[in-house]
C-alpha cells in the first residue's frame, strides 16, 4: 500500500489550508472515529463480553473498506487514507488483543488481585496490540520516524520526560497517594512488576493514541490544535473508568487525564521522539499502581 516516493506524505507538509468550519467538522469526525476504535472496539463498559469479538471484527472490516476506498480516491493529496490506515491498524491490534491477549490465564495460580497478575495481564494485552501497529507502519512507510519511534532528539525527549514527569503527582495526590499504608519493603518488592505494567501500558498508549496520529493531525490542524485534539481523545479513551467511580470523580479524572495528555504530547512534539513521553507516562502509571495497591 506504500505510495510512490514522489508523493509528499501528509506528515511532511505544512498545515492544510482548511477553513475553520471544515477543521471543526474534521475534529469532530476524528473524535468520533477514535471513540469507535478505542472505546467501542476497545476499552468500554457498555459492550457485552459475548459481543466484543464480533464488534471488533466488524470495525476492522469497516475500516479496511474505508482505507481501500480512500487510498484509491484520495486525489487531494491530503493523506486521509493514511489516517484511516492508522485507525485500521489500531483496531486490528485491539482485535488481536481480544483473541491472543489472554495467555496469562495459563499461568498457574496467577491472580488479577495481585500486582504480579495485573502486570503480566497488561504485558499479555499490550503485545498483540503494538505488534500489528509496528508491522503495519513498516509495510506502508518503511520508516518509524513518522510515529516517533526513531529519529528526533532522543536526549531532549528523555530530559523533557524526566523534567515533566512530576506532573503525574497531580493524579497521585488526587487519588489518595498521601494515605499510603504499604511498607517500604512491600513497595520495593513491587518495583519490577510496576515497571513491567507501567512501561507496557505507557508504550502502548503513547504509540496508539499519539504516535500514530500526532504527525497526521499536525499537518491538518497545526501543532496546538493537534495537541488538544489528541489530549481530548486520550481522555475519552479512559471512559471505562466510569464503571469504578461516580460521575464527579470520573469528570475530575478525565480532566486530569486531559492535562497529562497535553504534557506528554508536548514532549513528543518538541523532541520528535516517543521515549520521553513513555517515561513520563510510566511514572504516572507507577504512581497509580501505588494508590491502587498501597493505599
Amino acid at each position: 500500500m506504500k505510495r510512490e516516493n514522489s508523493e509528499i506524505s501528509i506528515e511532511k507538509r505544512p498545515e492544510a489550508g482548511f477553513s475553520a468550519t471544515v477543521k471543526g467538522f474534521l475534529m469532530i469526525l476524528f473524535i468520533g472515529c477514535s471513540f469507535l476504535v478505542f472505546n467501542v472496539g476497545g476499552y468500554n463498559n457498555f459492550i457485552p463480553s459475548n459481543l466484543t469479538l464480533l464488534t471488533r471484527f466488524v470495525i476492522v472490516c469497516i475500516l479496511s473498506l474505508c482505507t481501500f476506498i480512500l487510498y484509491k480516491k484520495d486525489s487531494t493529496q491530503n493523506g486521509f487514507w493514511r489516517l484511516s490506515f492508522s485507525f485500521l491498524i489500531a483496531s486490528i491490534g485491539l482485535l488481536c488483543a481480544w483473541i491472543f491477549g489472554r495467555w496469562y490465564e495459563l499461568i498457574p495460580g496467577l491472580s488479577l488481585t495481585t500486582i504480579e497478575g495485573v502486570a503480566l495481564a497488561k504485558f499479555a494485552e499490550v503485545l498483540p496490540i503494538v505488534i500489528p501497529i509496528i508491522i503495519g507502519i513498516w509495510l506502508v512507510e518503511r520508516d518509524f520516524t513518522m510515529i516517533f519511534l526513531s529519529g528526533g532528539n532522543l536526549k531532549r525527549s528523555v530530559i523533557l520526560g524526566l523534567v515533566l514527569s512530576p506532573v503525574a503527582l497531580i493524579p497521585f495526590f488526587a487519588l489518595g497517594g498521601l494515605g499510603l499504608s504499604a511498607s517500604m519493603g512491600m513497595i520495593i518488592g513491587w518495583i519490577p512488576w510496576m515497571l513491567v505494567f507501567a512501561f507496557s501500558n505507557a508504550f502502548m498508549e503513547e504509540l496508539m493514541i499519539r504516535g500514530l496520529f500526532l504527525n497526521k493531525y499536525n499537518s491538518l490542524f497545526g501543532q496546538t490544535q493537534s495537541l488538544v485534539l489528541t489530549s481530548v481523545i486520550f481522555a475519552i479513551f479512559h471512559q471505562a473508568i466510569l464503571s469504578y467511580t461516580d460521575i464527579i470523580m470520573f469528570s475530575a479524572f478525565l480532566g486530569i487525564t486531559f492535562v497529562l495528555g497535553l504534557v506528554w504530547g508536548y514532549i513528543m512534539q518538541n523532541s520528535r521522539n516517543i521515549w520521553g513521553a513513555v517515561i513520563a507516562h510510566a511514572v504516572a502509571d507507577i504512581l497509580l499502581l501505588l494508590t491502587v495497591f498501597g493505599v
